[in-house]
């Protein structure tokens, strides 16, 4: 668990620079962002109560992060989550609790920074100008767009020419723009995508998700009723749902197109979705199909939210003698064969499914059914799988030591 835990903090550190358990917890999809913006609402009173999996190993990992980056000599300030509701003219809300254990809380509400030497204080550091971009900032952060605007005017008449004030302006406006319908779609996306997410992420930093999540939800509005179209697949309700970190959005978009099967980009959402969700066994065949009909998208296992899956395709690619792509999925069920008791039956041709695949199904499922004794049909599926694919019935021969 120490290196996966470590592997998993160094990313974040590589991605956004610093460390919050919000972000580890998001990106192992323990933590739904539904739920975050829930307690953040005051609608839920312990983060803790809602996260996917065993809470005692989800402890631990949170624990075994802090220890990594204080091992490292990171240093940690204290966060504060406030609820989003609140006004900030009427005074300081009440702190938002991540769980009833102390410790377990304090851990959360911690965030690491790469050490830096302290700069020398200076008039412009603690300037109000300074204040007033800080402000209108946290405003944007904490969703308060009438603050921010409040601030922004401020900053305006004391300094017309700072250098981040046209920014500001820009997310302001978006901010206050959130809940109004969408004119035009396309507008829209290439907006989101080419000028208000990069804007975002330079200024906001890491949390410019809470201001940009909401405007994805805006555009995912605006595309609920639109078919799916492979000439133009961002614009789906898929794509703009994914963007939004709402997995059972994506997952029901996709599932509502007729042959989603058939088409790369549904096939990967619709991936990524369940894995999101922890429900690897309904993203497994999605996997398997990308595999079969489009083997040169399958380098998206590199950064499937399943370790065991991600483990193993990694292995894949390094295997002597190697094996097509396309076989990835049979060779899986070498590696696995109790897949075959939660895998449906495959219909070969269907959706692509080579005749090896069909093969190695059916005679790793008579082995786990016979406990492994040969018998005359194991036999006949062993020729079988010989003849359809010979690198791939090695690795058979290899896997069971006969």
């Amino acid at each position: 668990m120490n290196r996966s835990a470590h592997a998993q903090v160094d990313q974040l550190l590589l991605e956004q620079g610093e460390y919050l358990p919000l972000d580890l917890l998001l990106q192992e999809g323990r933590l739904s962002y539904a739920d975050y913006e829930a307690w953040r609402n005051g609608e839920q009173r312990l983060l803790d109560e809602v996260l996917f999996g065993d809470p005692e190993l989800i402890g631990q990992l949170l624990a075994e992060a802090e220890r990594y980056l204080k091992q490292r000599g990171w240093q940690a300030d204290t966060l504060r989550y406030e609820p989003w509701r609140s006004t900030p003219q009427n005074g300081r809300s009440q702190a938002l609790q991540f769980s009833a254990n102390r410790a377990l809380n304090d851990c959360f509400h911690r965030r690491y920074r790469k050490p830096q030497d302290q700069p020398q204080l200076d008039l412009f550091t603690d300037s109000p100008v300074t204040s007033l971009v800080n402000g209108i900032t946290l405003a944007l952060i904490d969703r308060h767009p009438a603050e921010a605007r409040r601030l922004l005017e401020r900053l305006t008449d004391i300094a017309p020419d700072h250098a981040r004030l046209g920014a500001l302006e820009y997310l302001t406006e978006a901010a206050e723009a959130q809940n109004a319908p969408v004119d035009d779609i396309r507008a829209e996306l290439h907006r989101l995508q080419q000028t208000l997410t990069p804007l975002a992420d330079s200024v906001l930093g890491t949390a410019s998700r809470h201001l940009l999540i909401p405007l994805w939800r805006r555009l995912s509005q605006a595309l609920q009723d639109r078919p799916f179209d492979a000439d133009e697949p961002e614009l789906h309700l898929s794509y703009s749902a994914a963007q939004a970190l709402d997995w059972p959005a994506v997952r029901q978009a996709v599932e509502h197109e007729t042959h989603w099967q058939r088409d790369a980009d549904l096939l990967l959402r619709h991936a990524d979705a369940c894995d999101r969700q922890h429900d690897f066994a309904s993203a497994l065949p999605s996997w398997f199909m990308l595999c079969w009909q489009f083997p040169q998208r399958a380098a998206a296992l590199d950064a499937c939210g399943n370790p065991d899956l991600r483990q193993q395709w990694s292995a894949f690619q390094d295997l002597d003698p190697d094996l097509a792509v396309q076989a990835f999925p049979a060779w899986l069920l070498l590696k696995r064969p109790g897949l075959t008791n939660t895998l449906p039956a495959p219909v070969i041709g269907d959706d692509g499914c080579p005749a090896s695949y069909g093969t190695l199904y059916a005679l790793q499922r008579h082995r786990v059914e016979t406990e492994g004794a040969s018998t005359a049909d194991e036999m006949a599926l062993r020729a079988q799988l010989k003849e359809h694919d010979p690198a791939l019935f090695q690795h058979f021969f290899e896997t069971i030591g006969v």
